[in-house]
């Protein structure tokens, strides 16, 4: 036994989990009390448990914030192994919640930023905890909030994992979608779990529930994101934070802990956060686009969903016309569940440029026109996302007529009106007056033929040009790489990283005044060309490891850890930058010409983290 060791005396318990017992342990010879932290008897002797219990000690222990609990040491103490940590007497922010939620405003935010605060320490340390939970907060009797129980964390870095990093790790109430693939996880799933922490000290419950774990992480990844009850004394700046933070999409929260930070700072402030400007998706585009696949908000220049790489409809002018061709057999009515899927569809997508009014006001029978004097590439598309709806199509050239099915409908159709009229036009036939019935039928049948003639072939939904943003040369030419780029790539999670760096350089492209144009154009159609490269070689680099055991790397396996970790840790720095360059713009009510110096200071600051990921690329 360690003879330092004996210095120590194990006391009372002061709590217990599924994985530890935490005892008060007094140093005879400095006074000292600590909280010993002891690994259950059944678990003392399972290796891996053991090896994690022994990571958390050299994890954190040159973790020191006053937000997180500090690790003095690692120690056999009676036999048992003791992780030796700061004693917090308070209680847990699991406890408080329990009894005083929903807490005040100003409580939460002074709550919520001790415990990003932390987070943000950890992350700059290299550090993930991927258990945050109000059980892991321990609320000292100053109020000040402690991070607590590191024994699920794991480096940011993949290169120096070990075998448990690599495994689903979490309470489910608090995991973030991404959380099923390992892979995906980083600071940001941190960040995730703080909302729903957030959302829990207003209301008294997580976001979601679930009868089962898996129907709960089910809930966390396509549930909507729940709104604070209404009429609850929260402000809409701190309601914006927390559903920011409970956003499906990592790229779609703040980027960084110390993002966060600012945030609440700038929300105890006197304006109560007037100024704050938090990046979601660029303005407007959830309401314009969604994709007909995965319903995802699109980035409208592009013609391909950066979150499932599927192809998306611009309108533009041509000679084609596009027809519904079923299913379903000439003249048979039109499907009412597909003619409901597609005007929920049009309906969702009022950017897309189609008018669908008459197909909401009537049945058409098949085959119609959907569109006409479009180009054959838009004709393409269009066909493509109705078939995601279950809707066949086909195109032709010409207008109404343009399609052999719709001459052999309209002629079916209209005999037969043309038979029904003159049927009851002849009645008077009946009583020999066919002076009167057969130029009644000569003068009304042709009229009556030509009428619903015209009236089958008519289009059921006009399209026009879709709505197009001006573009400089430079990002004209990066939209048209990243159309090619982006269905190459493979792995969701690397298009999700690249839509996060898209979305916010149209965003700052928007809202830039002309006279900082010349310059920013320049910055982020570089931000953008970089963007594409990290994220095509972070795809490249997990298909290479895909075939090896990233559990017992060799050499060859750490170098490609070790490359994807710089790509990955600089695509992020690259997205916050951007995050924190719209915040500013829009904190100046989006004008970044406050003078020529703070937009010289933001422009190098994002030319600084565009030639980092340039840097590697050429390491």
């Amino acid at each position: 036994m360690d003879e330092r060791a004996l210095r120590y005396t194990l006391g009372e318990e002061l709590g217990s989990g599924a994985v530890a017992t935490v005892v008060r342990v007094h140093d005879r010879e400095t006074g000292m009390v600590y909280a010993g932290k002891i690994l259950h008897t059944r678990l003392a002797r399972d290796g891996d448990a053991a090896e994690r219990f022994a990571r958390e000690a050299e994890l954190v222990r040159h973790l020191k914030h006053v937000n997180i609990v500090e690790i003095h040491d690692h120690r056999e103490i009676a036999g048992r192994g003791v992780l030796l940590m700061e004693l917090v007497e308070g209680p847990t922010l699991a406890e408080l919640i329990a009894r005083e939620a929903p807490i005040p405003e100003p409580r939460l935010l002074s709550l919520a930023r001790g415990i990003a605060d932390g987070l943000a320490a950890a992350h700059e340390m290299g550090i993930i905890h991927r258990d945050l939970k109000p059980a892991n907060i321990l609320v000292s009797r100053s109020e000040t909030p402690k991070i607590a129980d590191f024994g699920m964390a794991r480096a940011t870095s993949f290169a120096g994992v070990d075998r448990g990093a690599m495994a689903v790790a979490g309470t489910p109430d608090y995991m973030a979608p991404e959380t099923l693939d390992p892979l995906a996880v980083d600071p940001r799933t941190d960040l995730y779990a703080l909302g729903c922490i957030l959302h829990e000290m207003a209301t008294g419950a997580p976001p979601f529930t679930g009868a089962t774990p898996l129907g709960l992480l089910e809930q966390h990844r396509a549930a909507p994101i729940p709104s604070l009850p209404e009429g609850a004394p929260y402000s809409p700046r701190l309601r914006q934070l927390i559903t920011s933070l409970l956003a499906k999409q990592p790229g779609d929260r703040p980027q960084a802990a110390r993002a966060v930070v600012e945030q609440l700072v700038a929300l105890r402030g006197p304006d109560g956060g007037a100024a704050l400007a938090i990046p979601l998706r660029r303005d407007g585009d959830d309401a314009r686009r969604a994709c007909v696949r995965c319903e995802a908000p699109l980035v409208s220049e592009l013609a391909v969903c950066l979150k499932c790489g599927f192809p998306q409809v611009h309108i533009k002018p041509g000679n084609m016309a596009l027809y519904v061709t079923g299913p379903g057999e000439i003249a048979d009515k039109f499907d009412s569940v597909r003619r409901e899927r597609l005007l929920q569809w049009i309906r969702r997508n009022p950017g897309l440029g189609l008018d669908a009014a008459p197909l909401a006001s009537s049945i058409p029978r098949l085959p119609f026109q959907i569109a006409s004097g479009i180009s054959q590439a838009s004709a393409v598309t269009l066909a493509q996302s109705l078939a995601q709806l279950d809707i066949e199509c086909e195109s032709a050239r010409g207008g109404r007529l343009g399609l052999a099915g719709v001459r052999t409908k309209a002629l079916a159709i209209a005999g037969r009106r043309t038979a029904v009229v003159s049927g009851v036009v002849m009645a008077p036939a009946m009583f020999g007056l066919w002076f009167i019935a057969i130029p009644m039928v000569m003068a009304v049948a042709p009229v009556v033929f030509t009428l619903a003639f015209v009236a089958s072939t008519r289009p059921f939904i006009s399209a026009r040009a879709s709505d197009q943003r001006s573009l400089t040369p430079a990002m004209s030419s990066r939209v048209r790489k990243l159309d090619a780029v982006v269905p190459k790539i493979e792995a969701d999670r690397h298009r999700e990283s690249l839509r996060a760096v898209v979305s916010r350089v149209f965003a700052l492209f928007e809202g830039s005044p002309p006279d900082a144009r010349a310059e920013l154009d320049a910055e982020l159609a570089r931000a953008l060309d970089v963007g594409m490269l990290a994220a095509t070689r972070l795809d490249a680099l997990d298909r290479a490891l895909a075939s090896h055991d990233t559990m017992d790397p060799s050499a060859e396996v750490r170098a490609m850890l070790h490359e994807r970790d710089m790509w990955s840790a600089r695509l992020l720095e690259l997205t916050a930058t951007l995050d924190a360059f719209h915040s500013r713009q829009r904190a100046a009510a989006v004008q970044l010409a406050r003078g020529r110096s703070d937009v010289d200071e933001l422009l190098s600051e994002l030319a600084l983290r565009v030639e980092s990921l340039e840097e590697v690329q050429r390491t």
